[in-house]
């Protein structure tokens, strides 16, 4: 889309340039969700997702990596 139409309210936009933004907001929202499909299949990842969950509820501090310490390594 050209930088003119990603500066018009979408009431100003042509139909083709309508078009183009929803096709675009699509094909994002299935980036997304192939994304989501993808993490849902792997059962390793679920596990420790599912188990870091668990650790967050049980206030298992010592499982986690402290926010100060992490952006040290940034």
């Amino acid at each position: 889309m050209s930088a003119t139409a990603k500066k018009k309210k979408v009431k100003d936009l042509t139909v083709n340039e309508f078009k183009v933004l929803i096709q675009e907001s699509i094909a994002e929202d299935i980036e997304a969700w192939k994304d989501t499909f993808e993490i849902l299949a792997d059962k390793t990842f679920m596990k420790q997702i599912l188990g870091a969950e668990q650790a967050r509820r049980e206030k298992k501090t010592s499982d986690f990596v402290s926010w100060e310490k992490l952006k040290q390594n940034v």
